[in-house]
């Protein structure tokens, strides 16, 4: 980089602070050789991701089961998403205890477990999982999610028991080759054909505006989250979870509780990486840092700013959500009051168990009545209230 910039009359400019990171710039002088617009962009880009040959699985494994456990919805989607050519029985759960319950009944392949959990994160999940003398899972390969690629990564997580980590967002080569080093070679089947064409992905799905935000690199987008349509549902989910990042970041810190700002900044740079916000992403991962080392001070000059920013995307994302409301609302029948009750007390036994995954699946099921909007708010509530682990204040909301 230096000797290139060096014969463009430029110099590298590294500005490093330590436990925060480093940032290189430079300057460029660029002779402009012609003024016209070279394009529209998204029509340039909509062209060429047409052109490109859809990414085709190089084995399905219909016979393997997977476990992916990770706090934040969102990733579980994605990953999901990534794994959904493949084939397998993918099992999700959304903290350690339920990972540790999942493995204690179920065989798995393989384990992906993320870092970075409330209560009890990955480190400790897994010393749990391998104490336990009747876990089927003792010699199961399990691979550590995290979202800091930082020097020495893989001994630091070898030492603490997994087997290999995965970096966020997912790159679905590395993925897909992680795969076909762990998984038992008698449960894949690999394609015949290598390299095949599939169907041209199907760009339209993503709505033309959202190429229009500048916090927001849509080809980053698209390739993490493996094809355009699981794009546009990620996007459909970030733009509903954002305003509840928001207001918890800005509750945390506004109550000096900086350790729990901190995990909420945490899942949120994730996200935001996931869509193609790099940018923002980038500066949670700065505060994030300086809430790990007790750098109040840079959480100061920097939370307003960084705040600010994420409400003006929200903002450009709200299209999202009313749409999301239109289609969900369009030609379904009202849910009758014992319905309605019925749903609410099979919520509440959830609750007391502490499933996040039978109350996703409850509020998931609603979508197939039209609700009112005094319905549509209580189960937005005790779906953040489920994401929070918050469950003893889900029969309230129920009342």
């Amino acid at each position: 980089t230096k000797s290139l910039l060096a014969m463009m009359d430029s110099s590298l400019d590294v500005q490093s602070v330590y436990g925060l990171g480093s940032l290189f710039s430079f300057s460029i002088k660029q002779k402009v050789i012609k003024w016209e617009p070279l394009g529209d962009y998204e029509t340039s880009y909509r062209t060429s991701l047409s052109a490109k040959k859809r990414y085709k699985e190089k084995f399905t494994a219909p016979q393997a089961r997977v476990l992916i456990i990770d706090d934040t919805p969102m990733n579980l989607m994605v990953f999901k998403s990534l794994l959904k050519q493949t084939k397998m029985q993918i099992d999700v759960a959304y903290s350690g205890d339920e990972g540790i319950s999942a493995v204690l009944e179920n065989k798995y392949d393989i384990i992906f477990l993320d870092h970075m959990m409330p209560r009890k994160d990955g480190i400790q999940t897994l010393k749990e999982m391998k104490a336990e003398p009747n876990n089927p899972n003792l010699d199961t390969v399990t691979v550590c999610l995290t979202a800091n690629a930082i020097s020495g990564a893989r001994e630091q997580y070898i030492t603490a028991g997994f087997d290999d980590y995965l970096t966020k967002p997912i790159d679905p080569v590395r993925l897909e080759e992680m795969l076909m080093d762990y998984l038992p070679r008698d449960k894949m089947i690999f394609s015949s054909v290598e390299g095949a064409e599939e169907d041209s992905p199907n760009t339209d799905v993503i709505p033309s505006f959202i190429y229009d935000i500048p916090e927001i690199d849509t080809s980053a987008g698209v390739r993490n989250c493996g094809d355009a349509e699981s794009y546009a549902e990620t996007l459909n989910t970030y733009a509903e979870l954002i305003d509840s990042y928001i207001s918890d970041i800005q509750m945390y810190y506004d109550s000096g509780d900086i350790q729990n700002a901190t995990i909420k900044i945490h899942a949120f740079k994730s996200t935001s990486k996931i869509i193609g916000a790099s940018a923002l992403g980038e500066l949670a991962q700065e505060l994030e840092n300086a809430g790990n080392s007790g750098d109040t001070l840079m959480i100061a000059d920097n939370i307003d700013g960084f705040l600010n920013r994420c409400r003006a995307l929200s903002e450009q994302l709200a299209p999202l959500r009313e749409q999301t409301e239109d289609e969900t609302d369009s030609g379904l029948p009202p849910i009758s009051d014992d319905e309605y009750a019925e749903v609410c007390s099979i919520i509440k036994e959830f609750a007391v168990s502490c499933d996040s995954l039978g109350i996703s699946s409850v509020i998931k099921d609603m979508k197939q009545y039209k609700l009112t909007d005094e319905q549509k708010d209580v189960m937005k509530r005790v779906r953040k209230a489920a994401d929070d682990f918050d469950y003893d204040i889900i029969p309230e909301i129920l009342e």
